[in-house]
Order: C-alpha cells, then structure tokens, then sequence
C-alpha cells in the first residue's frame, strides 16, 4: 500500500500530463520559447533564466523516471511481466538517473514470478481488467481519430488495405473530426508511437495489427479507446478487437448441415496444421450438437483421389476385383461398388486440392453429393473464375467482397468493386465503433454486407465467412 500511496501521491501533486509533455519540450521548441525573453535585460539574467529552467527540467524528468520506476516494481510484484519489460524499455530510452540506477538495475537483475491464482475465477478477474464500457468514439469536429498500422515493410499490403478501407468508411459517416497517420514500421516499440502519437491527443485509435506492437500498446495503458485488428486474450473495459477467424468460422457449417438435413458427411483434411486445427474444431461443434449421424474423417495424404477412394469403399472394391482376378485368371470387366450412405462432403484443403473433388465424385457417380470447401489459405477471385468448370455441386465460405468481385469475373464485368478480407475489416471495424449498439455489445451475432459478425464477453469481434454456391447453375 505504501507504494499505492506514494504513486497516487505523485500523479495528484505534481501533474503528470504536464511533465510528460515537457519532457519532449525539443520536439516543440518552436511553439514555447518566443523570438524575445521579455526578462533577459543582461547576460546575468539570462544565466539565472537558462539555471532556473534547466532545475526545473530535473525536477520533472526526476518525477517521470520516479513514476515510472514505481509502475515497474508495481507490474513486478504482479507478476505482468510484459508490463515490465514495457516499463524497463522507456526508461532505457530517456536514461536512467544515477540516483534510479541501483533499483533498475534490480529490476532487470531479479525474475519475475508469474503469480498464480487459487481459482479459475481469480484468474478471470485478473485477466478482465474491468468490465467492458462504452467506447466513446464521435466523429463530430472536435474528435482526433489515430490509425496506427504498417503500412511498410512485412505488412504494407495489409495495412494499406486496411488504411484505405478505414478513410472510406469514416467517409461514408461523415466523419468531420481529424486524422492522425502514423506507420508503426518506422518505429521500434509501441512506446516510441506512443510518444509521437500522443501529441496530437488523439480521442480514438485504430490499430497495431502487428501482435507484438498491440501486446506492447495494451501495456502502456494510455487510457485511450481502441480498437485492435488483433484477437486479444483480454481487454480492458474502453478497448474493443476485430479480427478474422478461421477457427470461429467452422460454426457457419452448422446451419447449413441442419437447414439441409444432412446426417451423413465426410470430411476431408490435409497433413498440416491449419487444416488439422479446422477440422478438430468442426469436429467438436458437431459432436457437441448431439448429431445422430456418420461423421467420416479422411485425411488427403498424397492425392484427393486416394483419399476419396478410401473413404467411399472404391480402393477395398478394386482390392477384390484384383483378388477375385488372380484367383480365377481372367481379366474382369469391372465398376467399383461406391458406398452410398454420404450425403454431404466437406473440405478443409488448399486450392490445388479443392479443385479436384468435384470431379472426382462426379467420377465415381456421386453427382448428388455436395462438396463445401472451407478454404485453409485466403482465395482469390482469379482463382474462382479460372477453375469455374470445376465448381459443380460445390458451396464454399467466402468473405462477402470476395464473392461478388468473384460473380463480376464471371459476368466479365470490368467494373469491379473493394474486395479483400482486410478492406472488409476496416468498413466493419468502421461500423462497429460508430455503432454503440454493436460496439458495446457481448455475445452478440451480426449479419451484415461484409460477413457476420460475433463477439465475445470481453469486446473481441470476429468476422465470419459466409457459404456460398459457386455452380455457375445457381449464380445465373
């Protein structure tokens, strides 16, 4: 408590936004010294000024690196070590005082001891900062929104998309406040966007994207709505996430299995372990439905044809002609006995594989049999359009944008509008914030013209993919 008190003393008597913003008074030199000092008459004056000023500029860099150092030892005792290294690294950066230097030193010296809870409720209360609250984004004249994403380097293509989609649709609700853009790539640590980004007092942020920079953002604790396009373990209570998921998205596949009937399916899965996550999840949900029927699970491991011979009966049938075939020694004329007891079959496989299935049912008389692909990789509208005469029969989850740009190919229409999950993202993002409805909602479900969208107890949002026919018979 003793710390508590000294920590709270220090942020009510000596005004912490004020030392943080003299602190980077360099950066504003400009703006705070005048052309003439209306009290520097002699040298003599001017030295006490420049003394004055320069005892004034110790005292606050004192009480910063004070500060900080108690809110390192706080995050110690708590076992946030994230928070501590966090910590540790600003005051690296503004250089340790010598009278700080022995408890830094200790800081780095001693290890965290991650504590543990004595109950799963304990826990949940610790990673639940606090309860989730309203977002507080206005997009009236005085708001400053900050979007703070990569727009070079690994991630340029993504963040550009997400930047782009993110001005259309602050466009689209008239946003009138002003913008803020940083690119996190020029920068090393969430700590130094911070610094940059916190001049502009900003009252809304959109960002990191890059996991390490949105763990690092969520340690410094600003104070500041956000929303992340990251999934996050928790939140706290004025921060909100989006983000994809292809773990999440399995769910879609139950509707479709119950609106239909279907009972018996197979499913296909590749050697890897996107598809191995896939298929487990759908796996749990449809044995958690208390579904009475076949649940055939067939891995591809070197062809789709292989694997689909294996599971509908066709290689232990050509087994018996071979046999049947030696024993009597006259070549046989012979059809595979197919199994006919699926009804559906569902794929968690790449492209090249996704392609192959329909024909090869078709092969073996199983026209009937619909074939779902659940994309393991993100897929193109190229791609779709390139490989049409093998959709026969066949549904897949798609994002929304994907899908119409795909029917404009078809259409060979040229004008073809913003596709791409990650332009998706940011309209979503877009309508959540600007939403209270959406945005301070939990466990809520959400059709809309980008995908559906669900959220959890904590504010983490996720877009689904929808199910799609891509039989050009059903798409005329």
């Amino acid at each position: 408590m003793n710390v508590l008190a000294t920590l709270w003393l220090l942020l009510n008597l000596l005004v912490l936004p004020t030392a943080i913003f003299a602190n980077e008074r360099h950066e504003w030199e400009d703006l705070l010294a005048p052309d003439v000092t209306p009290f520097s008459m002699t040298g003599q004056s001017e030295d006490l000024n420049q003394v004055s000023n320069q005892t004034v500029e110790d005292q606050i860099l004192r009480v910063d690196q004070e500060i900080l150092i108690l809110k390192a030892e706080l995050a110690y005792q708590r076992g946030r070590e994230n928070a501590l290294k966090n910590y540790l690294h600003q005051l690296d950066k503004m250089g340790v005082l010598p009278r700080f230097q022995a408890r830094v030193a200790r800081l780095k010296q001693q290890p965290i001891v991650l504590k543990q809870s004595s109950s799963p409720s304990e826990m949940a209360s610790h990673l639940i900062v606090s309860g989730i609250q309203p977002l507080q984004f206005s997009g009236d004249k005085d708001a400053v929104v900050a979007i703070l994403l990569p727009l070079t380097g690994d991630f340029e293509r993504v963040g550009n998309q997400l930047l782009e989609s993110l001005l259309s649709g602050l466009e689209e609700i008239d946003f009138l406040g002003s913008l803020v853009i940083l690119d996190t790539a020029l920068y090393d640590s969430a700590f130094d966007v911070w610094q940059q980004a916190k001049h502009y007092e900003p009252s809304f942020v959109f960002g990191p994207l890059r996991k390490s920079i949105a763990t690092q953002w969520q340690a410094l604790n600003t104070g500041i709505p956000i929303l992340y396009f990251n999934e996050m373990p928790f939140l706290n209570g004025h921060e909100r996430a989006l983000s994809p998921s292809r773990v999440k998205g399995v769910t879609q596949l139950m509707p479709f299995l119950e609106t239909h009937a279907y009972r018996n399916i197979l499913v296909l899965s590749e050697d890897s372990n996107t598809s191995q996550k896939l298929e487990s999840a759908f796996y749990s949900k449809w044995h958690s439905s208390d579904q009475s029927g076949m649940y055939l699970h067939q891995v591809v491991k070197r062809t789709v044809g292989e694997a689909v011979e294996e599971a509908t009966n066709v290689k232990h049938s050509k087994a018996r002609k071979h046999w049947l075939q030696k024993k009597i020694g006259v070549s046989l004329v012979f059809e595979p006995r197919v199994r006919e007891d699926i009804e559906v079959v569902i794929s968690f496989v790449s492209e090249r594989n996704a392609i192959q299935i329909a024909p090869i049912l078709n092969f073996y008389q199983l026209t009937d049999v619909p074939h779902v692909w659940f994309p393991i990789q993100t897929s193109t509208a190229r791609f779709l359009a390139e490989n049409q005469a093998s959709w026969h029969n066949t549904y897949a989850l798609l994002p929304p944008l994907l899908y119409q740009t795909w029917q404009k190919r078809v259409e060979k229409n040229e004008q073809i509008n913003k596709s791409g999950l990650f332009y998706a993202l940011g309209q979503v993002a877009v309508e959540i914030v600007n939403n209270p409805l959406i945005s301070n909602g939990l466990a809520l479900s959400l059709d809309t013209e980008f995908g559906t969208i669900i959220s959890d107890s904590i504010g983490q949002f996720y877009l689904l993919p929808v199910i799609y026919s891509l039989d050009s018979r059903d798409t005329q």
